[in-house]
């Protein structure tokens, strides 16, 4: 009934949309949505493409800017020491969306207590073909961790540069005032008949993001200024691609990500924690990915095998974050020098093998894909430190340190997969059934330096969880120009190891984290209903759905009371410590509607000018306590009015951002910064001097707008809401020349 509500209502705004909208190019291929290219008007699933045309366009600059006009799609992390978070999608975060990179995962997050946040933010942009988002639930395809969508980052291939020649450079400078920072890209490839190659080599440098509040003071909670934050980045990608036959190829794929950041956290500058006066804090985080990837490729080997793909691969990926303190205890005579070393390091390694055989009859054509996925993440963490008085004398700390917070943990996953295509009515009509399998095994490795920084933690366990997800997509052409669009699906997030088997004792601070043994899986169940119009000049989409999501884990290394010890006031009777636990408890809601559209002008005369929109909106409920969900976002539009000269030599873009405000009513419980609506506006422009040499400018929040993003209430705490606003009226320009 939730679903046929929205129908309705989304359908009546449909209905008003003027007759020459067009949304996104309905013939872009796609391979998220199906493991098989497809355009998207045959996929039934909401599915974003964005290439590297329109990042160079819209001066892209990190993986918030590559989303800033997708709405519904958000990345987090302004004001933050740790960085960019990963993605938002339909109000779905964290490690609960699935991220690839060339179909390898990027490393998991991972954060305890207030000195380690190991984020997701490991790529560089200027690597990237096109990057895929697929919206809401989709484990039927990609397994764990596709609960609340797929973020599908595909990097540049010899192909995608040399396009029929035998050899190609490519030369980006670029240059933005919002945090200062340049970067310089260098791309070589070369054509020797049945080998090509590439390699992408990537600087950059910058300082922290600046933000538009007014004056404040200089140091404190109360300051209102970024933190001081210089910043270094270098990406490496080398392909080489052998076109062993005809219907044979082998790519190998190296790549090699290195951040990072010095930060002067001033805004801790003064502050006092648990009776301890902070003089300074400076910290020096880093984040490394390495990759290889072997992936051989056959296709029409026999009658009944359209295709096969086989890969192997390995990455490892680590966050090093090192903070020095300087402070001084009661009665605040004398100064102590402490020190804080963490680390999370995650390594995988795994194979897939796809198939896809094709099967005709009189009337029906069958696209069956199936195959084996397999991979191992072995993951650990370590945190170390000491602090030492005025005269260089160790202080005792209040938990042993080196220790870890929870055991090294290889994790085994093993699934396998079938969809079936089948293409109906002429190829009107569109069904696309589908099922996975996956198998997750836990194997712990407790070892002395767990067990020494944990006194008295319980044994850690190994646990093994399997789960089986659905599917099934319609796509109905009613005729030539219309389409409507169903799908369920299902979605999981196996257990985490870390969750499951986070242990942590403060002896001195009265506190513990206990193992959580009996957690089960995360699921959800996705229907989404959409229509399509498709013209010579007209397309447009629209995408309701409601998605229901089952024992979500409130994780005991963000602060949650296990409901257990909730009648005790959240103490263990037995020794009077403070407990967290991680824990299934919440069944949650979410609903929503999407609309994009974009108008070409041809018809009234103007065939240089367009218009481009979209729209989100969705609700959340938590069902167990009936309260808001506060990971989703507000009503977001965006609209463009795009020029494009007859001789496509320069054109421009004008794009206005809608978001409506936040208010207490929307909001769980009382710690989160309730923020007002905005509007800002952006102006983007290029100009081709000649083939080789081209320019793209742009200037963004023209009106100066000051404001601060829903997804960044969370990290405000008790600090100066102002620090987290928003770059001011900045400007951001690329230069970019090819042979």
């Amino acid at each position: 009934m939730r679903l046929i509500g929205l129908l309705t209502a989304a359908a009546t705004a449909f209905a008003t949309v003027p007759p020459l909208l067009m949304a996104a190019d309905l013939e872009t291929i796609t391979v998220i949505g199906s493991r098989t290219e497809r355009p998207l008007k045959e996929i039934a699933a909401t599915i974003d493409i964005i290439d590297t045309q329109q990042i160079e366009k819209e001066l892209a600059r990190d993986i918030a800017d590559l989303v800033r006009f997708e709405p519904g799609v958000t990345v987090s992390g302004t004001g933050s020491r740790y960085g960019l978070s990963g993605f938002n999608i339909r109000g779905v975060g964290g490690n609960r969306v699935l991220t690839l990179v060339d179909g390898v995962r990027v490393a998991e997050e991972f954060s305890f207590g207030p000195f380690l946040s190991a984020r997701r933010d490991f790529v560089d942009i200027d690597s990237l073909a096109t990057a895929e988002i697929a919206r809401g639930p989709i484990s039927s395809l990609w397994g764990s961790d596709a609960l609340g969508g797929v973020v599908a980052f595909n990097t540049l291939s010899p192909r995608d540069l040399l396009r029929e020649k035998r050899f190609y450079s490519g030369y980006k400078l670029g240059y933005s005032s919002a945090d200062h920072s340049s970067v310089g890209t260098v791309t070589i490839a070369g054509d020797a008949g049945q080998v090509s190659s590439m390699v992408l080599l990537t600087l950059r440098n910058g300082q922290e993001t600046e933000n538009n509040a007014n004056g404040g003071p200089e140091y404190g909670a109360e300051r209102t200024s970024p933190d001081q934050q210089d910043t270094k980045a270098r990406n490496v990608t080398a392909k080489l691609d052998w076109n062993i036959a005809d219907n044979q190829s082998l790519i190998v794929t190296l790549e090699s990500f290195k951040n990072e950041m010095d930060t002067k956290i001033l805004s801790d500058y003064g502050i006092y924690s648990r009776g301890t006066l902070i003089n300074s804090r400076e910290a020096a985080d880093e984040r490394d990915r390495s990759r290889a990837t072997l992936r051989y490729q056959l296709n029409q080997v026999f009658p009944w095998l359209e295709s096969a793909a086989l890969t192997a691969y390995w990455q490892e990926s680590e966050s090093y974050q090192s903070l020095i303190e300087s402070r001084s205890p009661p009665p605040y005579l004398f100064n102590q020098s402490r020190d804080r070393i963490s680390s999370f390091e995650q390594t995988v390694v795994g194979a897939n093998a796809q198939l896809s055989s094709v099967f005709l009859s009189s009337n029906t054509t069958h696209t069956i894909t199936y195959g084996l996925d397999y991979y191992e993440t072995s993951n650990e963490s370590v945190r170390d430190g000491g602090t030492v008085d005025a005269a260089g004398n160790p202080v005792r700390e209040f938990t042993p340190l080196p220790t870890r917070d929870f055991p090294k943990t290889d994790v085994e996953n093993i699934a396998f997969f079938i969809q079936d295509e089948i293409e109906l009515l002429d190829g009107r009509l569109l069904l696309s059934p589908g099922a996975r399998y996956d198998r997750n095994k836990a194997t712990t490795a407790p070892d002395s330096l767990y067990f020494r920084g944990n006194p008295g933690v319980a044994t850690p366990i190994d646990f093994d969880e399997s789960e089986v997800s659905l599917k099934f997509g319609a796509v109905y052409q009613l005729n030539s120009a219309l389409s409507i669009v169903g799908r369920y699906s299902e979605g999981f997030r196996a257990p985490p190891f870390d969750d499951v088997n986070l242990g942590f004792t403060n002896v001195l601070g009265g506190y513990k984290t206990i193992s959580a043994p009996n957690l089960t899986s995360e699921t959800s169940e996705s229907f989404e209903l959409g229509l399509r119009f498709s013209g010579s000049n007209v397309e447009a989409s629209l995408a309701v759905f409601t998605n229901d999501y089952d024992d979500f884990i409130a994780s005991a290394g963000s602060g949650h009371c296990p409901t257990s010890y909730q009648q005790f006031g959240c103490i263990d009777p037995e020794d009077g410590f403070l407990v967290f636990q991680s824990e299934n408890i919440s069944q949650v809601t979410i609903d929503g509607a999407e609309l994009r559209f974009s108008m070409k002008l041809d018809s009234i005369g103007v065939p240089t000018l367009s218009v481009r929109g979209a729209i989100a909106y969705a609700k959340g409920d938590d069902k167990d306590t009936d309260e808001p969900i506060n990971t989703v976002q507000p009503l977001t539009g965006v609209i463009g009015l795009s020029y494009r000269s007859n001789n496509d030599v320069w054109g421009g873009d004008l794009i206005w951002t809608g978001v409506q405000a936040k208010d207490a009513s929307d909001i769980s419980g009382s710690a989160l910064y309730a923020t007002s609506g905005y509007g800002i506006l952006d102006l983007m422009g290029e100009f081709s001097f000649n083939q080789a040499l081209s320019i793209n400018f742009g200037v963004f929040n023209l009106t100066d707008k000051s404001y601060i993003r829903w997804a960044d209430s969370p990290g405000i705490g008790r600090d100066a809401a102002q620090r987290f606003t928003q770059p001011g009226v900045n400007y951001s320009v690329g230069i970019k020349y090819e042979l």
